[in-house]
């Protein structure tokens, strides 16, 4: 076992950091040989044999080699002033190619969204938000011909799309998508219902559409807290008698009882440690199981 930890940490580490080339694209890694960058800064690396400008949106770090592809490409160098010109054309071009882009998309009457446009030596890709596939081959063909160039169509998600054009939450703040998160994970209305929150799509669901990021922060705790409280519906003993746990205050560990023996069905609030489950709420497929003494 100590054998195994040795050869863990005495394992190669290499550099690497995360690049970000559009709004609307996904973080790819790249490796960090003698370069000294930091969070923000303007680098080259080769994507598909041509030099592209891209920006460190996660700080180099070191991981173990093993964690990382072999082919895995290099930051080629920090971008110059030259490089930093041609990048600042190349907007500017983008910009354009999305009014064309997007105007055609109004005339073909086609059900998608144009998020952003990333401009290539040889290649233009479209970044597009459609609830569907999308029969877009009559509007690259027509793309083609006015443009000249490459045309890459490539559809994203509704989360994808919210973060690549920016908005403001609920919350009055940036929306985390725009703002930190690098990565998505999988949200469920699960998450809600751990938490105690009222399952009001009105109140779940972010400016994408889907529910919010944010119900993700805090599940693992609420998981944890609940492991030590008994869950609502379960029978339980309280000071002042046998009742059902009809709600849960999860971080103050506060149950509310309905007491059998009260005619009013009053509910009142015990302490979870003062009530001493009987029973478990029935599940399906499984039968009601008492608690052993």
């Amino acid at each position: 076992m100590n054998q195994a930890k040795d050869n863990k940490e005495s394992e190669k580490k290499i550099l690497i950091t995360g690049v970000l080339f559009s709004r609307a694209s996904k973080v790819e890694y790249f490796q960090v040989v003698n370069i000294d960058l930091k969070f923000h800064d303007l680098v080259i690396v080769n994507e598909d044999n041509s030099e592209v400008v891209g920006r460190v949106i996660i700080p180099p770090r070191e991981v173990p080699s093993s964690f990382v592809a072999t082919n895995i490409k290099p930051v080629l160098r920090k971008a110059s002033n030259q490089d930093l010109e041609k990048h600042n054309v190349n907007l500017e071009k983008a910009l354009q190619f999305f009014d064309i882009c997007s105007q055609k998309i109004l005339e073909k009457n086609l059900p998608m969204k144009l998020v952003d446009v990333f401009l290539e030596e040889g290649r233009i890709i479209f970044f597009f938000f459609a609830e569907e596939r999308v029969d877009f081959r009559s509007l690259v063909k027509e793309l083609a011909n006015t443009i000249h160039k490459r045309i890459e169509m490539r559809q994203i998600g509704a989360r994808d799309a919210a973060k690549a054009i920016g908005a403001v939450g609920p919350c009055g703040l940036t929306c985390c998508c725009e703002s930190y998160l690098k990565e998505f994970i999988s949200i469920s209305i699960a998450m809600a219902k751990n938490q105690g929150l009222s399952p009001n799509p009105a109140k779940l669901t972010g400016m994408c559409g889907k529910l919010k990021c944010c119900l993700a922060y805090e599940n693992e705790q609420y998981l944890e807290e609940r492991k030590n409280i008994p869950p609502s519906g379960s029978k339980v003993k309280t000071p002042e008698g046998a009742g059902i746990v009809v709600d849960l205050d999860v971080l103050r560990h506060i149950c509310v009882v309905n007491l059998d023996d009260d005619d009013r069905s009053e509910q009142k609030r015990f302490k979870c440690g003062d009530c001493q489950i009987l029973s478990r709420p029935k599940r399906k497929g499984k039968t009601e199981e008492t608690e052993k003494k």
